[in-house]
């Protein structure tokens, strides 16, 4: 038996038996005159654990050159916090805990992932040193969304590994996502528009009483007859709004939650007779300084745009079963309609602040464009 085997005259190993029946892993070590044994709970009473655990500790001392007593309880801490690392299961970690810190919507994409791989598992109770791969693996097969989605959720994954210290291998989270062509939005049709804004017209003031639902008629109809992009209206404020005797709407950076797409984006387009009597309700009691829309939450990435995008496809898909189509049609409805009048693709592009390449007229002398001319090509624009 090990508890009586001497290893040398310098050092021995025992595997010892406490009163209550387990076992512990001592070893001898002399200081100069004096005798050591550092004793180390193996916490088990089933004799064949117990010396295979105190096999690996002989091993480990065994490999060291004149181990000091310093040295005996580094391996001694080493090997107690690896098999508490063994002993903890991923049914223990409480993970919503470790997510306190994010966001209410973060916390619940970051839960949705792990819920789903521990669902995955075979037994939650596996521990976390036990994993490996093929369990990662084993999650993807799971997981019914495209390449790109999955990519992301193995980045939040990878993020609550990390959140509860489980040793992992990057390799296992990486993938190559293979990225769809993105189906090209056409612009809307006449008899498109009119549905939208049939359907869109409950939402204005004088018929609803939630004034937090207006973007839905504005947005719309402002679109129409501007060709902004969906951000450009969603950011602006009372201010960006003169009521001159040439009156126009700029579109801007001026404030720190302000984003345009480039340098060509920033313009004034004149405001016409409809554009004017579209927003003066919206305006009205109004500080110059107020949003719009101050009901549209911001994001740090895309401004304004995620509440009225998602609503408006949603809009398009479920109740319109409008295919291939997104706000962003809106501006293709306007180019073509400005188009098909005639209006020349150079000022189209400067009242739609597209960056025009070398084009001198388009690009470096926008001011050549008269304010009667772009007014005159904007009043083309109408509701029906």
């Amino acid at each position: 038996m090990l508890s009586n085997q001497r290893l040398s005259s310098r050092k021995a190993l025992y595997l010892v038996k406490s009163r209550t029946g387990v076992y512990a892993f001592r070893w001898n070590i002399r200081v100069g005159s004096i005798q050591h044994q550092p004793t180390l709970s193996l916490k088990t009473r089933d004799y064949l654990q117990a010396v295979n655990m105190a096999s690996d500790l002989a091993i480990k001392m065994l490999s060291l050159s004149s181990p000091t007593l310093e040295d005996v309880k580094v391996v001694y801490s080493e090997f107690s916090g690896r098999k508490k690392r063994e002993a903890k299961t991923l049914i223990s970690i409480d993970m919503e805990s470790l997510l306190s810190e994010l966001s209410i919507k973060s916390r619940k994409e970051y839960l949705s992932c792990w819920n789903s791989f521990l669902d995955s598992l075979s037994s939650k109770a596996i521990s976390v040193t036990s994993l490996n791969q093929a369990h990662i693996d084993k999650w993807k097969e799971t997981q019914t969304c495209s390449d790109t989605t999955l990519k992301k959720k193995l980045k939040l994954l990878s993020s609550c590994f990390k959140k509860a210290s489980i040793d992992c291998d990057s390799k296992w989270f990486k993938m190559k996502a293979n990225k769809q062509p993105v189906r090209p939005r056409r612009a809307f049709t006449d008899k498109e528009v009119a549905l939208i804004l049939n359907k869109t017209k409950y939402y204005c003031d004088c018929v609803t009483k939630s004034q937090s639902e207006q973007w839905k008629y504005y947005l719309p109809r402002m679109a129409l007859l501007t060709g902004c992009r969906l951000n450009e209206l969603a950011q602006l404020r009372v201010g960006d709004i003169h009521f001159t005797n040439e009156p126009y709407l700029s579109i801007n950076t001026d404030s720190e939650d302000k984003k345009l797409k480039n340098a060509a984006s920033h313009r004034e387009i004149p405001v016409t007779h409809h554009l004017k009597e579209l927003l003066l309700p919206l305006l009205k009691s109004k500080e110059v300084h107020e949003r719009l829309f101050p009901d549209l939450p911001f994001n740090e990435s895309n401004g304004y745009t995620n509440t009225p995008s998602k609503w408006f496809s949603k809009l398009c898909r479920e109740e319109l079963n409008l295919k291939d189509v997104s706000f962003h049609s809106f501006r293709h409805y306007v180019i073509t309609k400005l188009f098909n009048k005639g209006i020349k693709e150079e000022l189209i592009g400067s009242l739609m602040g597209h960056s025009i390449g070398k084009l001198t007229t388009g690009k470096v002398y926008l001011s050549g464009f008269s304010y009667n001319i772009s007014y005159k090509s904007m009043c083309l624009l109408k509701l029906f």
